[in-house]
């Protein structure tokens, strides 16, 4: 089964969207990326849901910082330990992704 997963961080402030083939990312495999990282989540829901909440967060995250586009978030987690290829080969693909821009004009200063 194919899922799609758009996730929209801030009104739209950042963008990720993933395609994830449930037989090849299965949810057993979910079960073990949490328990690997011992992330805060919701025990009643979809594993596999609450495993791409984290990869969106972590996207986003990746994306920002580094100034990346979805190639560079794709080459960047072939590194990070715990999570698995977001080629799709795993079941898990990048397809767009849109870091969060900081703006100096939203910043708020205070002097004394």
């Amino acid at each position: 089964m194919i899922r799609h997963y758009q996730f929209d961080y801030d009104f739209a402030e950042a963008l990720v969207d993933f395609i994830v083939d449930t037989k090849k990312f299965t949810v057993d495999m979910a079960k073990g990326t949490l328990e690997f990282f011992t992330w805060d989540y919701d025990l009643e829901a979809n594993p596999i849901d609450e495993v791409m909440k984290k990869y969106a967060i972590e996207a986003i995250k990746i994306a920002t910082f580094n100034n990346y586009n979805a190639y560079g978030v794709i080459q960047e987690f072939r590194e990070k330990e715990g999570f698995v290829k977001l080629d799709g080969s795993m079941g898990i693909e990048l397809k767009t992704i849109i870091g969060y821009e900081f703006d100096a004009d939203k910043l708020d200063m205070e002097i004394s």
